[in-house]
């Protein structure tokens, strides 16, 4: 049973890392040779020259901090505002409509990038486009949202918040469905209200769960959704300052450049920072908590 699991993860999570060495080697095909040999034998060793470029490249820099700053804000506002709805939608006494607010919610998170893309394309464009014919209907300028960048931190901040709150706050809702009811009988028998059983109960017996996910997510805070940055803002050259993150840097390298070596140093460095994070903030939580902790 446990042997398609096995080859699944040796073929795209173990083999994958023989395209470590593209990172300290400056990668020079040749037509007709092997990629081994173009590898090992035509590519010499460059040891961290490639990773020194990315820290050397004001635009690589930037790239990095925008990857931060977006994943940050995902990381605070994917455990806020799941927590908030699941502790709202547990005190919903009709199952029928706590049942459809949850499809309401979840809905978003099975639509492809593609879809959710062309969705905000039709709100934002300039000509036809549903916000923009509210404005002029109001008496405003129409807006080129897709030349504006300062509009575009906001969109994508709330676009992402949107498509995957819904799967977080399954989690959660499981998570405060699965607490004692006693003690909230109890609570109101000692005349707790809503918020001291809150900040009393719910949240203590939410701290293992909020901290796993806290744990899983840190890990990725240098990679990005590459949906989300790439194809809601339909690549558009006029706001990639504020749009484009590391995950969208290393496509672009690969797939537009050909550079194997510095799309593959940009891969290495997520991959390397998100463990090293996730191993810190493992070892952080069990001080603070033994209990929370994964291992």
């Amino acid at each position: 049973m446990t042997l398609p699991v096995v080859i699944w993860y040796g073929l795209f999570c173990y083999l994958p890392l023989f395209g470590v060495f593209f990172a300290f080697k400056e990668f020079t095909p040749k037509p007709g040779q092997s990629l081994f040999r173009n590898l090992f034998l035509n590519s010499p060793w460059v040891g961290l020259r490639n990773f020194s470029y990315l820290f050397r490249n004001p635009q690589c820099r930037a790239i990095i901090l925008n990857t931060l700053f977006y994943n940050i804000i995902f990381l605070v506002a994917g455990i806020v505002i799941p927590v908030i709805l699941a502790m709202i939608l547990s005190e919903v006494h009709s199952k029928s409509y706590s049942g459809y607010v949850q499809m309401i919610l979840v809905l978003p998170y099975f639509l492809s990038w593609v879809i959710v893309g062309y969705c905000a394309y039709g709100f934002l464009a300039t000509d036809h486009g549903q916000v923009n014919s509210l404005l002029k209907f109001f008496g405003h300028i129409p807006v080129q949202w897709y030349q504006s960048p300062q509009y575009w931190r906001f969109i994508l901040i709330l676009i992402g918040i949107w498509k995957s709150c819904g799967y977080s706050l399954i989690i959660y809702l499981c998570a405060v469905t699965a607490i004692d009811r006693t003690l909230y009988e109890a609570a109101v028998m000692d005349g707790a209200g809503f918020l001291k059983m809150t900040w009393h109960i719910t949240l203590p017996q939410l701290k293992p769960t909020i901290a796993t996910i806290f744990i899983l997510n840190i890990g990725s805070l240098l990679n990005s959704d590459f949906g989300l940055f790439f194809q809601v803002p339909m690549d558009s050259g006029a706001i990639q300052e504020v749009t484009q993150t590391l995950d969208v840097y290393v496509y672009k390298a690969l797939m537009q450049q050909a550079n194997f070596s510095y799309s593959s140093a940009a891969a290495f460095l997520q991959s390397g920072v998100g463990c090293v994070l996730l191993i810190l903030s493992n070892v952080l939580i069990r001080k603070l908590d033994p209990d929370s902790a994964m291992l």
